[in-house]
């Protein structure tokens, strides 16, 4: 085998472990803490939120434009004792304004009504609307709103999160040309 081959070999060799340490190298600037893949993601039009073994998925309201409509989503109780959600309730906007953001004169324009208490057995989910009995209604809240509830747990701390309004064909609102709102 003459110098020249084997000069060539070496450098492919060189090269080849070169170009891996590279990739390493470049491939490791988006791993740890702060890399994508490690950001949570909600492919979901409604909100996400959680205290301790109790997670609320994809909570929303589909409501009509004239602000009726059903509270949507489910709540997971991922631990291993049972819990009870006991309340839901329209909770206070950060600004002081009611939750639906409309105005705090004490009077709150969204309601929430027909909740009853739900058992939230270790390691199932429960669903809004509940598959038996009525949905839990909310009131004064029309699509395109932001609204503020609180869910208390018996064991769980209460979760206080902003959801979205939908409309009823899950469609946000969008404006048109002429300044009308359309479904999109």
């Amino acid at each position: 085998m003459s110098i020249t081959s084997s000069s060539q070999a070496f450098r492919r060799v060189a090269l080849a472990g070169a170009t891996v340490a590279l990739s390493t190298a470049v491939a490791a600037c988006g791993a740890g803490f702060g890399a994508q893949t490690l950001q949570p993601y909600q492919p979901s039009e409604g909100t996400n939120a959680d205290s301790g073994s109790i997670g609320v998925r994809n909570m929303l309201v589909l409501a009509s434009e004239e602000g009726k409509g059903e509270l949507h989503g489910a709540i997971v109780n991922s631990g291993r004792a049972d819990d009870t959600l006991s309340a839901i309730a329209i909770a206070p906007a950060e600004d002081g304004t009611d939750g639906a953001g409309t105005g705090g004169g004490g009077e709150t324009a969204v309601k929430i009504e027909n909740f009853k208490p739900a058992d939230l057995k270790a390691g199932t989910s429960f669903t809004l609307p509940p598959k038996q009995g009525l949905p839990v209604t909310v009131t004064g809240a029309k699509p395109g709103q932001m609204i503020r509830v609180t869910l208390t747990f018996g064991q769980a701390g209460p979760i206080t999160t902003s959801i979205p309004v939908l409309t009823e064909d899950h469609y946000s609102p969008s404006p048109r040309n002429d300044g009308e709102e359309a479904h999109g």
